[in-house]
């Protein structure tokens, strides 16, 4: 029964330690675990995760692993700390993590359990990093598919929970009129670090078609630039000058209060676009939930998870279709019982369907029975 699980060690091991959404997903579950689950932190980067974690009590580890080569020459470091640690089981947040803890526990009985994300790496080498997992736990069933019958029965989907978030919408109104300096107009914002596959140049591309219908619009970009795209930020920033909708954007950078400013918003838009490696495909995205969450009406690319999550919630239109994406977001804007209506029903979905409570009691479980097997 839910609740009623017998605590076993486990040793988280994280692949990254930026701001993404499998970083925001240890923090919940960590800050949501009794003590007596948690063996240890171990972090293959240094970074704002790590601070973060620390600050709220949890041992952390830092090994620094680079994605290819150095994860054979961290192997020995993490063998240590996972030695260390005496874990019943190791939980691999990432494939990088799953790699890692693969080669550091080369030898020993010590299962690994591997969260899967995201789409990143898929094919052969998510078969071989399966293979190498007693469980695989993936976010939503949209990502795995690049398993055959043969591995589906190691894998378990456990979606993304969320809090039970406030919704703050007269102050969080104030801060988005402050940003935009809008006043009562509507503001369309995307929540995400400024990076290829987060999609801002794909609403930048959108906003004048947008404009056209709406000229009183408004689009807050919220976000910090990603230190591994630097090129990225200034091309948003150039395009949105050539396309002389500067005046209609606002690129205020990282904020700390990303929920408040959701719940002012008007409409939030996911843009996302997948690279070559299938990293940007969303799996069961943060921003999705917690906007659904926070009752802010969604307009998305129906690609990956997203349809999964957002059900009928919101309006969905092709991956890459900039002309279909304008005309959504122009729509929605126009049509306040419409955003309504999308935001209850994605606050109704996401408290049936992407509770914090749920996800927690469902790894718990897992957890126990990986370690028995």
């Amino acid at each position: 029964m839910a609740g009623t699980v017998k605590p076993v060690r486990v040793s988280f091991v994280s692949s990254h330690a930026l701001g993404g959404g499998s970083e925001r997903y240890l923090e919940l579950l960590l800050d949501s675990l009794d003590p007596e689950w948690v063996g240890g932190v171990v972090v293959l980067a240094d970074g704002p995760l790590v601070d973060r974690l620390r600050a709220a009590g949890h041992a952390v580890e830092v090994v620094p692993t680079s994605a290819r080569g150095g994860i054979a020459l961290s192997a020995p470091k993490l063998r240590r700390a996972l030695r260390r640690q005496r874990p019943q089981v190791v939980h691999a947040n990432g494939v990088k993590a799953a790699l890692a803890a693969g080669l550091a526990t080369t030898g020993s009985r010590v299962p690994i359990l591997w969260l899967k994300h995201d789409y990143s790496w898929d094919g052969p080498l998510a078969r071989l990093v399966a293979l190498r997992s007693r469980r695989v736990v993936a976010v939503s069933t949209a990502i795995t598919t690049t398993f055959g019958p043969r591995l589906s029965r190691r894998v378990t989907v456990v979606p993304n929970g969320v809090p039970a978030y406030r919704r703050e919408r007269d102050r969080g109104r104030a801060v988005v009129e402050e940003l935009t300096g809008a006043g009562p107009a509507p503001v369309v914002l995307l929540v995400g670090r400024l990076h290829p596959a987060k999609g801002q140049l794909e609403l930048v591309e959108a906003a004048p078609a947008v404009l056209e219908r709406r000229p009183d619009t408004r689009f807050l970009l919220l976000g910090d630039e990603d230190p591994t795209q630097p090129a990225y930020a200034v091309a948003v920033r150039e395009r949105i000058a050539e396309l002389g909708v500067g005046a209609a954007f606002s690129v205020p950078g990282h904020r700390d209060d990303p929920l408040l400013i959701m719940s002012g918003a008007d409409l939030i838009v996911l843009p996302s676009v997948p690279d070559e490696r299938g990293a940007g495909k969303e799996a069961c995205p943060f921003a999705l939930l917690e906007a659904m969450s926070v009752q802010t009406a969604v307009t998305a690319y129906a690609a990956g998870g997203i349809p999964e999550v957002l059900g009928d919630c919101g309006r969905l239109v092709a991956e890459g279709d900039r002309d279909a994406l304008a005309e959504a977001i122009a729509a929605l804007v126009a049509d306040e019982d419409a955003r309504t209506a999308a935001a209850e029903c994605g606050l109704a979905r996401v408290r049936e369907r992407h509770t914090l409570t749920a996800t927690v009691e469902a790894m718990k479980a897992i957890y126990a029975d990986t370690a028995r097997r």
